[in-house]
């Protein structure tokens, strides 16, 4: 018997036992192809490292006050540099309003900051900025359909 190979997505690298119209990892649709063949854009696994953590070592702690208190407190003082902060939650709940909020905050204080979205057009978040009362002079934005061009 042939042995199965995996179907790979070629937009995220994602892997499944089974072809899929739609990948569930990037949304992508006709993406996921035979392992054989496919070209992936999904970078190759780094390298896993490991250490002793102990809770008195302050490497890491250097956090970034937001200006926004409640947004700090949530993330235990604010956001830990060189950090990735994942928001979730449902659909119109206001998570790129927020992030919006934080970024123009942080902005105004002289961090540079980039605004990355794959559903937005970039002048759809100047006119939301706008709304929002943005006090910054700006900051940087990047409007793409592809995940891979953000990361």
């Amino acid at each position: 018997m042939a042995e199965k190979r995996p179907y790979v997505c070629r937009e995220c690298g994602y892997r499944h036992p089974q072809w899929l119209g739609r990948c569930p990892n990037c949304g992508s649709w006709g993406t996921l192809l035979e392992e054989e063949g496919v070209s992936s854009k999904a970078p190759s696994r780094a390298i896993a490292t490991s250490e002793i953590l102990r809770p008195e070592d302050e490497e890491g702690e250097r956090r970034i006050r937001t200006g926004m208190e409640e947004f700090n407190r949530a993330l235990g003082g604010g956001i830990v540099e060189g950090s990735v902060v994942l928001l979730g939650g449902a659909p119109g709940m206001g998570k790129s309003t927020l992030l919006l909020q934080v970024l123009d905050q942080l902005a105004s204080q002289g961090v540079d900051v980039l605004y990355c979205s794959t559903e937005e057009s970039l002048p759809q978040v100047r006119s939301k900025l706008r709304r929002l009362g943005g006090r910054s002079k700006g900051f940087l934005g990047l409007s793409t359909p592809y995940v891979d061009d953000i990361l």
